[in-house]
């Protein structure tokens, strides 16, 4: 039998799926996650899954892999120290960076950028150029310059080298000999060069992002090499890739040279999963909701297609890095609530995180979190066990939540409704930056609902939201960890184009596309991706002349030869920038970056069709418990999922219990068990 297995660190908890290709079963498996050392964890929940599902590390064929680790160490900078060496002149371009400061819009008057990634102190300026924009070679590299940085870098204790110079995405040639002296004169020192992270205009963004790829290069390495060594040990010959910020996958080799690349390797795993499982049940556009521990990811999916960004932001930093368009907010379960000196009441973003956790997890924490007011009011019903092992500890959330009742003079249950009133705001406002705020009507949107937490808080947000219908499919809290299996290898690959409309033809933006597109198939076959499993997309990157807001335009490559190739593209941006930005200018387009995705198919999870049973759920009822809903306590049935059949159907109110997650259907609502074993959630006839 041939097993994969998909596994996801997050803040609390690393998920485990396992994917029999034999039967179609999936085995899942929850473990706390281990921040000081997370491939600890990781090898914890393999070996946990692998013998829930009848079978050893061992015996395992792929396995996808997705991780924090480069971005809790950009929001923790706790990266390692880079050397950067640019062209004479600009050394303090990290330091002038953009006209931007971050911070809240009102409060203190003094706030601060954070500091560069690669203090002046480990900065080197080089003379040579490269002129703009035809990219010939305007003044020699200085090696002996070259040479001197490189060994005062090295002797001071750098760990990584970015190599970032004016003009290099025209030409190169300087960067790449910068680095061919790196290895003669420091071999060891991990390099990377701007002109092969981003080979785009844009200085600034170019050298930042190279930055973050050294300073993530080092801790990825040794992490990714740990968990190597340690699934060896344990008998595994697994091929392993690491899922990328785009959804895409790449191997751990390619991991470690472009670890920026990773930034948001976790939550773009759940919107792809969510995206397979609402286009395979016919719900090609869909809003996605995965709430964990520590935070909140929300993302659209348009005809089936998760929407990307070409700006990463983790944190204070936005760098150039192609990224599941993902908007976070700190709200989870673990999220602490505090009552301000104003008396007005606060939800996050501090979290209780793993360690101690919520107060009901009986490790030690007091302080009241979300998760202890969904126990308070019975959201989580006494039978349940987190990650169907650990008693919660009721009286302690109880406790942690009378804190808060006591100061704002109310009882314990409007406290604990209050928290959810307030977290279900943060995430109501976020999901509308990805739908009101880009042109999107979120009423035209289903709402797809995963994370430990997520399927609890759903149904309030989809009542808000009119997003309908709400979906909650097996196994909510890997989600993530499922959408690694279903995800293929893929890259990126760019150029600059700077060029109008009214100067160039269809069939020179064909030739370059065709070009890049070469470069893919390049590295698709260093992947080990057979020719018969490539496919390619085409986007032109496009703005108004003399304007800086772009879009990523798809492209139909053979079309371009036609005369209706550019004008094509020029409406498709021109519909697109009215629904975001309600005008639309009477200017040339400028195809600012042409780009090609690379990717090699992956034959994914297999999601089984069910025949219908009856509408009757009640085989699958455990009991009845009092929860409070709308300011009472109503009785309340309670279902086991693992019971529940395709065709039952529930009347809310109603709780629906797992072992990694629970689900909350509101009153006048009705829940549907439908063909792929999805929980479809949607307003009762009376609404």
């Amino acid at each position: 039998m041939t097993h994969n297995l998909g596994v996801d660190v997050g803040g609390t908890f690393t998920d485990v799926i396992v994917f029999d290709e034999t039967t179609h079963d999936l085995t899942i498996e929850k473990v706390l996650s281990t921040p000081e050392n997370p491939s600890q964890g990781v090898l914890t929940g393999i070996e946990s899954a692998t013998e829930k599902a009848g079978t050893t590390v061992s015996e395992l064929d792929l396995l996808f892999h997705g991780t924090t680790v480069v971005t809790n160490m950009l929001l923790e900078e706790t990266g390692s120290r880079v050397g950067l060496i640019t062209s004479a002149g600009h050394e303090d371009i990290l330091h002038l960076a953009r006209a931007w400061t971050p911070g809240p819009l009102y409060g203190w008057m003094a706030m601060e950028k954070p500091d560069p990634l690669a203090d002046l102190v480990d900065t080197r300026g080089v003379s040579g150029s490269i002129s703009s924009p035809d990219g010939a070679v305007s003044e020699s590299l200085d090696e002996t310059e070259v040479r001197e940085a490189v060994n005062e870098l090295a002797d001071s204790g750098v760990e990584s080298l970015t190599v970032a110079l004016l003009n290099a995405y025209l030409n190169p040639v300087h960067e790449e000999r910068i680095r061919e002296i790196v290895a003669e004169e420091a071999p060891d020192l991990p390099v990377s060069i701007s002109s092969e992270i981003v080979p785009e205009y844009g200085e600034y963004e170019r050298t930042l992002t190279t930055v973050i790829n050294d300073y993530a290069r080092p801790q990825v390495i040794r992490y990714l090499d740990d968990l190597d060594d340690s699934l060896e040990a344990a008998g595994s010959s697994a091929k392993m890739n690491v899922v990328r910020s785009d959804g895409g996958l790449m191997s751990s080799r390619a991991a470690k040279n472009h670890p920026v690349e990773l930034a948001l390797s976790g939550p773009s795993g759940g919107v792809v999963g969510a995206a397979t499982i609402a286009g395979t049940k016919g719900v090609p556009d869909v809003l996605t909701l995965d709430m964990g521990g520590t935070s909140t990811d929300v993302s659209l999916v348009e005809d089936g297609t998760p929407e990307t960004s070409r700006q990463t932001k983790v944190g204070y930093r936005e760098f150039k890095s192609r990224s599941v368009d993902v908007n976070t907010v700190g709200a989870g379960g673990g999220s602490i609530a505090r009552v301000q000196l104003s008396g007005s009441l606060q939800v996050g973003p501090e979290s209780a995180g793993a360690d101690p956790g919520p107060a009901c997890y009986g490790q030690g924490g007091e302080e009241p979190t979300v998760t202890d007011a969904n126990v308070v009011l019975g959201r989580i019903p006494s039978t349940v066990q987190l990650g169907g092992r650990m008693d919660l500890d009721r009286d302690a959330a109880h406790e942690a939540i009378a804190t808060i009742a006591e100061e704002r003079g109310t009882s314990v249950e409007e406290a604990a409704q209050a928290i959810l009133d307030i977290v279900n705001e943060n995430m109501h406002g976020a999901l509308r930056v990805v739908s009101v705020e880009r042109g999107y009507d979120p009423r035209d949107f289903g709402l797809v609902a995963f994370g430990g937490a997520g399927p609890m808080h759903a149904n309030a947000l989809a009542d808000v939201m009119g997003a309908y219908p709400l979906i909650i499919p097996p196994g909510p809290g890997v989600m993530s960890a499922f959408g690694f299996l279903t995800s293929d290898i893929q890259n990126e690959f760019a150029e600059t184009y700077l060029e109008t409309d009214l100067d160039v033809d269809g069939e020179d933006v064909h030739d370059e596309l065709r070009t890049l597109r070469e470069e893919a198939t390049e590295w698709l076959d260093s992947e080990g991706v057979d020719e018969a499993d490539h496919a390619f997309e085409y986007y032109a990157e496009c703005r108004y002349f003399r304007q800086d807001i772009r879009m990523s335009i798809p492209v139909d490559v053979d079309n371009l030869r036609s005369d209706t190739g550019l004008a094509e593209i020029k409406d498709d941006f021109e519909t697109r920038h009215e629904r975001q930005f309600g005008f639309a200018l009477d200017a040339p387009l400028e195809i600012a970056n042409l780009r090609v995705i690379g990717k090699g198919t992956v034959e994914g999870v297999a999601i089984d069709e069910h025949e219908l049973a009856d509408a009757d759920p009640s085989a699958a009822e455990v009991g009845t418990e009092s929860i409070y809903f709308d300011g009472e306590y109503r009785e309340t049935p309670v279902y086991d999922r693992t019971d529940l059949l395709p065709g039952n159907e529930l009347s809310g109110p109603a709780i629906v219990v797992d072992d990694d997650s629970t689900v909350v259907v509101q009153p006048d609502h009705v829940a549907t068990i439908d063909r792929y074993a999805n929980i479809e959630i949607n307003r009762g006839e009376s609404q």
